[in-house]
């Protein structure tokens, strides 16, 4: 990863484990200590509805999120059409200057990932899984990873911004 971008996030998990309630935490208390961060939500099905109350986007940008961004293989939402999906590292030059970046998905690049696991959408970790540093789950799990339950968000951004290299603003 090309150091002039902010260090990258990705929280990855089943649909309904929980991931944009845990990024929306993340970035509210991020936020709260003072750094800029940025958001990504990634549907590889093209299915998105962009920034309409109570949806993925529009949570980011409710949390607190400086700059949000949606990406389906045809479309960056900042309305830019795309001849070809775009990879997480090109996707990047639009947060340049912030602080952090969260992105929601992309479980298939090469990027530190946090994984979100819910009892209801099934205990068993994603395979093939890379660089998965943490586990956010509603039942203790053993898995080699810290895992933090939903009540200790900021326990994990302290984790977070310790592993990225992180320094607390203010």
């Amino acid at each position: 990863m090309d150091s002039k971008y902010p260090p990258v996030v990705c929280i990855v998990g089943r649909s309904g484990s929980g991931k944009t309630t845990v990024l929306e935490g993340l970035v509210r208390i991020f936020r709260g200590w003072g750094f800029r961060v940025g958001t990504i939500k990634d549907d590889p099905h093209g299915e998105m509805r962009w920034d309409q109350p109570g949806k993925d986007t529009w949570r980011h940008r409710e949390a607190g999120a400086e700059r949000v961004l949606g990406l389906t293989p045809q479309w960056l939402w900042l309305s830019r059409r795309l001849d070809r999906p775009l990879t997480l590292a090109e996707v990047l030059r639009e947060f340049d200057g912030l602080d952090l970046v969260l992105a929601e998905g992309f479980k298939n690049e090469a990027m530190p990932k946090i994984e979100v696991i819910r009892q209801e959408t099934g205990l068993d970790l994603l395979e093939g899984l890379q660089e998965r540093w943490a586990v956010v789950s509603d039942s203790p799990l053993n898995v080699g990873v810290p895992c933090f339950r939903f009540g200790e968000l900021e326990e994990l951004a302290v984790f977070l911004m310790q592993r990225m290299g992180l320094r607390p603003k203010g």
